[in-house]
């Protein structure tokens, strides 16, 4: 099978960013590795899909030290979603193990670019600009 196009990839632009050198840094290329799962052959997705999930592991506990460091009003809830959204990754990958790709397929094509375009305009917004005002660059 050839490579995959889907409508629901997101492309990043300037009204993506937060204002966190970081953060916006890191959503780039999460975009960018969202959309390499969406394109990438079945034989590549297990590969697209570990990668995506080192860098989202990465950057979620990147976003919980700035938080803890910063003492967040909303941390709690912000860190209990990126656990929730952690366990639902493992879920996914535990589904890859077993040979489901079309189910993680469908995951990575609707439902974690929905989750991210929420995600970013809701509780990292609202940590980018709370992170700003504490004098974070």
């Amino acid at each position: 099978m050839g490579r995959r196009l889907k409508v629901t990839q997101i492309e990043w632009n300037d009204g993506l960013k937060l204002g966190l050198g970081f953060q916006d840094q890191d959503h780039e290329e999460a975009i960018a590795l969202m959309n390499a799962m969406q394109t990438c052959s079945d034989a590549d997705f297990p590969a697209a899909f570990a990668a995506h999930t080192e860098h989202l592991a990465a950057h979620l506990a990147r976003e919980n030290e700035l938080m803890e460091r910063i003492g967040f009003f909303a941390k709690d809830m912000h860190m209990g979603e990126h656990e929730r959204v952690l366990a639902e990754v493992a879920d996914m990958q535990a589904k890859i193990d077993a040979g489901d790709i079309a189910t993680v397929r469908a995951y990575v094509e609707n439902d974690l670019p929905q989750w991210f375009k929420d995600h970013l305009g809701s509780m990292d917004m609202m940590t980018a600009q709370f992170a700003l005002q504490m004098g974070e660059t």
